[in-house]
């Protein structure tokens, strides 16, 4: 087993240090948003072997969580065996999942879980068009249900276009009934396969205002349920500025440094890249490759390679400063990398 490193302290905007892992981008269904542009087409998958020796490298770099998504995750033929290899590593696990597979596949998984969401687009006319599945709606829902009664910690994914915020009261309703014991709210992101969608789809100012209180009302509502929206006021952010100290505070041998304390999340996409917060970062900020991974490529990638993210970062934070919205903060900073990459 690899030496650990455990760290305390914020990183980042998140309570833990995550690594997202898209071992696949086949998925059973080719969502019309999908940030992946994920689909039956792709068979395409990592070797479990590689992944699990860079599980290894990546808690000793001090990283607590796997989140498993994809691609969907369940059409992963060795997603049994990746859990159980991160839980042996001591990470937390937890998985975001379509739903359709929950109950024929899950069951020898769940005991090793630590979370699980099924991911929504809205009520089911929506999220069935959303799909591309006439059943969508009804297979997720009804898979959200089985973990529920299986005891499992499950909760609710939601990412919504501008016209589906009037859903989203029913549609929490809906998923509490069935058994969500958290909610996590999104926009739908211009990203991937979304970036086809109409303008229209996507937020302005007075969206991200409505989808914030319209979340803000759901968390008084629903007192035993876990609301988060990922939309954060500017000024938050800015108050908040020291989760970042880590890698911005100026250090004479960030090489010595572990990788979770300077980039959180950390990001494993079905080509094998490691990119820092987002799925999409631009490709010049990429980390290192899951093949061969060792301790020694990322101190590498800490010596040279992290100068770009910290000027990135640090812009983006000084950005928060004067603004008085609300930011979706990693997709912000992935659209920023897109910007810093073309102006490079």
């Amino acid at each position: 087993m690899a030496s650990k490193v455990e760290l305390t302290g914020p990183s980042g905007f998140l309570p833990d240090r995550i690594v997202h892992l898209h071992p696949t981008r086949l998925c059973n269904l080719a969502c019309l948003h999908c940030y992946s542009t994920s689909a039956p087409l792709f068979t395409e998958a990592l070797d479990a072997n590689v992944l699990c020796d860079a599980l290894g490298v990546l808690r000793a770099e001090g990283y607590t969580q796997v989140s498993l998504s994809g691609g969907e995750p369940l059409v992963y033929r060795p997603i049994g065996r990746l859990v159980e290899r991160a839980k042996e590593l001591g990470f937390r696990v937890t998985m975001v999942s379509n739903g359709l597979l929950a109950s024929k596949r899950l069951g020898p998984m769940l005991p090793l879980l630590d979370g699980i969401a099924v991911s929504f687009d809205g009520l089911p006319e929506t999220h069935n068009a959303m799909r591309g599945r006439e059943d969508a709606f009804e297979r997720a829902a009804a898979g959200l249900a089985w973990l529920a009664e299986q005891g499992a910690p499950v909760g609710a994914a939601i990412s919504l276009t501008r016209d589906a915020i009037p859903e989203l009261p029913e549609l929490a309703d809906r998923l509490v009934e069935l058994g969500a014991k958290a909610l996590q709210i999104r926009p739908v992101a211009r990203a991937g396969r979304a970036r086809t969608l109409a303008p229209s789809t996507f937020y302005d100012a007075s969206d991200s205002a409505r989808l914030y209180l319209v979340a803000l009302a759901l968390q008084m509502e629903l007192p035993e349920t876990r609301v988060h929206c990922d939309l954060a006021p500017a000024q938050g952010l800015w108050a908040q500025r020291d989760a970042y100290a880590g890698l911005l505070a100026e250090c004479d041998d960030y090489a010595e440094r572990p990788l979770g304390e300077l980039v959180n999340p950390l990001v494993v996409t079905d080509t094998g890249d490691l990119k820092p917060i987002a799925y999409d970062f631009d490709r010049r900020f990429d980390i290192a490759s899951v093949e061969g991974l060792s301790r020694e490529a990322l101190r590498d990638y800490k010596r040279d390679g992290v100068a770009g993210l910290r000027s990135l970062v640090g812009a983006a934070l000084a950005g928060m400063a004067e603004r008085t919205d609300l930011v979706d903060w990693f997709d912000h900073c992935a659209r920023l990398s897109e910007v810093t990459a073309v102006a490079a």
